[in-house]
């Protein structure tokens, strides 16, 4: 019996989770916190148990290296070429392993971003019958045609360390960079739509993205955006008196924290700012730094960070997605200085006294937090009231219990309807 192929879906529900990387292998922060909120929320109200595919780069198999460049050749000659970053998790053995690993009374699968497509592709052939949530995440497709038009590179994240030599040079590359982009935005715009048609739902974190992906393949029932979690950890206050200092948290791993921290350095360059800026987060890349910006590293609690004097200064250059550093600051009563995209995705008041378009706005208050209080705490409270309102952590999890369950039936009633005729 195939996969899923049951007369009826069993009860409670069984869900495996698909996993592109060991979400309990490193700090916590961004995206690895969002998987671990997703994971306990629906281990809490169905069985669970957790898969891992392996990349190329992981496994490093002559015989799956092959595989995956077939795939692809494959995808060629069909002219629905596979995003590069694809064919990372496109060993068709490895797929399969892991569907063997799927147990015959699975009700649903719950598969972790597009990169995992050639799996999403055999699964819904080889189980039909399976619902099969796919988390995007971000719109990605999006986020490379913004790079794009910033004549910015893309960045590798996570996937830094286990990415081939040559692909580090293209990237260092201008004109191969940009090739990369255009090549990757095309293709990635493809497979979402293909991730949409598959799979029963298809989860983002901004409602924006989804808003975008649901025009684009007309299909908005299957579309769904559901923002991270956030509990509030301590209400809004005034800031503490003395110093102020503002904070900007972020690895340069991301080519988004890139722009944000570059900015940053040019903004107290230029203008001689003397007001204490704290870039915390692992850097890869050894900065000039200019007077009173320093570069502590990994912050050992979030309190060190949010330590009542600080307000998070995160302007954003790159839209796509929700920045879950402003959440997590809302959380801790802390004000939050950023811009438009800062703030996309989030439901925040069009009254919200901190969100400051141009440089010189943005100068004035850098170069005097003193007598921006007021507005800092206005804000604060604002973020506090828009955490409580949206972001609620028992809410969040309700809503993807209720996503996976929705799903699950809808196959199931879509399945003895099929039988039926």
């Amino acid at each position: 019996m195939e996969v899923g192929q049951g007369d009826r879906l069993p009860a409670p529900v069984k869900l495996h989770f698909i996993w592109t990387r060991d979400i309990d292998a490193d700090r916590s922060f961004g995206r690895l916190k969002m998987a671990h909120a997703i994971r306990a929320a629906l281990s809490h109200a169905f069985s669970t148990q957790s898969h891992m595919i392996r990349s190329i780069m992981s496994t490093r198999s002559p015989s799956g290296i092959v595989r995956a460049l077939g795939q692809y050749a494959r995808s060629v000659i069909r002219l629905k070429p596979l995003p590069l970053q694809c064919i990372l998790f496109a060993d068709t053995a490895e797929a399969d392993r892991l569907i063997g690993e799927i147990p015959i009374d699975a009700t649903a699968v719950y598969i972790d971003g597009a990169r995992c497509v050639t799996l999403l592709h055999r699964l819904r052939r080889k189980a039909p019958g399976l619902a099969i949530i796919t988390d995007l995440d971000d719109l990605m497709s999006r986020r490379m045609r913004l790079l794009l038009a910033l004549g910015e590179a893309p960045s590798t994240g996570y996937m830094k360390g286990s990415m081939p030599g040559f692909v580090e040079a293209i990237l260092r590359s201008r004109f191969l960079a940009r090739l990369l982009l255009r090549y990757e935005a095309a293709t990635l715009r493809a497979v979402e739509r293909d991730v949409v048609r598959l799979s029963d739902r298809a989860v983002l974190v901004s409602s924006e993205d989804a808003r975008l992906l649901s025009a684009q393949t007309g299909d908005a029932a299957k579309v769904v955006g559901i923002a991270p979690p956030a509990p509030l950890v301590q209400p809004a206050a005034q800031l503490l008196p003395g110093q102020i200092r503002f904070v900007f948290v972020g690895s340069d791993t991301l080519r988004q924290n890139q722009l944000t921290i570059d900015k940053l350095l040019a903004l107290w360059r230029t203008h001689g700012i003397v007001t204490p800026l704290v870039i915390y987060g692992e850097q890869t890349r050894n900065l000039d730094l200019p007077p009173q910006v320093s570069m502590p590293g990994y912050a050992s609690t979030i309190e060190e960070i949010y330590d009542g004097r600080s307000v998070l200064l995160s302007p954003s250059y790159l839209a796509g997605g929700i920045k879950t550093k402003v959440l997590e600051a809302f959380g801790y009563g802390t004000a939050v200085l950023g811009n438009s995209i800062t703030f996309e995705g989030i439901d925040i008041t069009s009254d919200y006294p901190m969100s400051l378009e141009s440089d010189a706005a943005m100068v004035a208050v850098l170069s005097d937090p003193e007598g921006h209080r007021r507005q800092f705490h206005e804000a604060a409270v604002a973020g506090s009231a828009l955490i409580s309102r949206n972001h609620d952590p028992a809410r969040f999890a309700e809503r993807w219990a209720a996503l996976v369950r929705d799903a699950v039936a809808e196959r199931s009633a879509a399945r003895t309807q099929a039988s039926a005729a």
